[in-house]
């Protein structure tokens, strides 16, 4: 099956879960089912992979990532806590840096938050992300310490809303967009309006509406077509769109505590779907349902995806 078909089915899998979703957005997915007898296909096989959660509640991935506090943090597996020294060295490695800690917002790994700022403006924070708010007469400003975010920014002429980030400022056009800290750089999905990219040591770029880039200190990267991906956790799902194993791995791992990785013989597979983030050991099992490869569990801290 065509993975881009796999893709759109996945995307509307995930747009469906959303509270916001209305009714125009579902003639069109209707529309879209009706088009191609492929499409209807590639949702069946996207919408088996949703039933091995139907254990879950509705919508259990966003209601686990959103409940507040203790009951949070062990419903997403954070009670690892009181698991002995052991495992310091593991809960050390998913540690914020000092300015992450003492930022006004945060999340812990595996959780996630939603704030409405006094201007209006609507603000996400994924999983392990903190940021600080210095809102002034001449100023919208948001300081993104650690994590990602997705922005949908008010309107107001007279203050513009600017994000600060290691590598630079980026300025919102009234907009929708994300930023996600990545090492070195950081990225940018503009998914609505169009977002100025000012990095410290270069000439400033627009980005688009439907285009994503890449920036560091001193360049920008060629933009590219924004990946549905890059917002879909605020619906509590993942995404993934023809993903090589080793990737879908390694963003699955910034919702558990530990250590995931797999071996190099299945590190190029391919996976298309749409998983809940509710219960990330069940989505290694739905892996394992799709691919040859089976899940070994060192310890519930440490966990391998092998051949099989």
């Amino acid at each position: 099956m065509d993975p881009n078909v796999l893709a759109e089915a996945a995307q509307w899998f995930a747009t469906l879960r959303d509270d916001r979703v209305d009714d125009d957005s579902r003639r069109q997915w209707r529309d879209w089912i009706a088009a191609n007898p492929q499409h209807l296909q590639a949702w069946e096989r996207v919408e088996a992979i949703g039933s091995q959660f139907d254990r879950l509640p509705a919508r259990a991935a966003r209601t686990a990532l959103s409940v507040p506090g203790r009951r949070r943090r062990h419903l997403l597996g954070a009670a690892v806590l009181g698991g002995g020294a052991c495992i310091a060295g593991l809960i050390g490695r998913d540690a914020l840096p000092w300015q992450a800690w003492t930022a006004a917002y945060r999340t812990g790994v595996g959780e996630t938050r939603d704030l409405r700022l006094a201007d209006g403006t609507q603000v996400w924070l994924n999983t392990a992300s903190a940021i600080d708010v210095a809102y002034d007469d001449a100023w919208r400003r948001l300081l993104l310490r650690e994590g990602e975010i997705l922005i949908d920014s008010a309107v107001d002429r007279q203050r513009p809303l600017v994000v600060d980030v290691a590598q630079g400022r980026l300025r919102a056009l009234g907009t929708r967009f994300t930023v996600r800290q990545e090492g070195t750089t950081c990225h940018v999905a503009v998914f609505d309006g169009s977002v100025e990219i000012q990095p410290l040591g270069a000439a400033a770029q627009v980005v688009p509406a439907g285009k994503q880039a890449r920036f560091a200190a001193t360049s920008i990267s060629t933009l590219e077509a924004a990946d549905p991906a890059r917002q879909a956790w605020r619906t509590g799902m993942l995404l993934a769109n023809n993903q090589r194993l080793d990737d879908f791995l390694a963003e699955l791992s910034r919702y558990r505590r530990g250590h995931l990785g797999c071996t190099p013989e299945v590190a190029h597979l391919r996976l298309v779907g749409a998983y809940p983030l509710g219960d990330t050991d069940r989505i290694l099992q739905a892996v394992a349902g799709s691919l040859p490869v089976r899940i070994r569990t060192l310890t519930p801290w440490w966990v391998s995806v092998e051949a099989v």
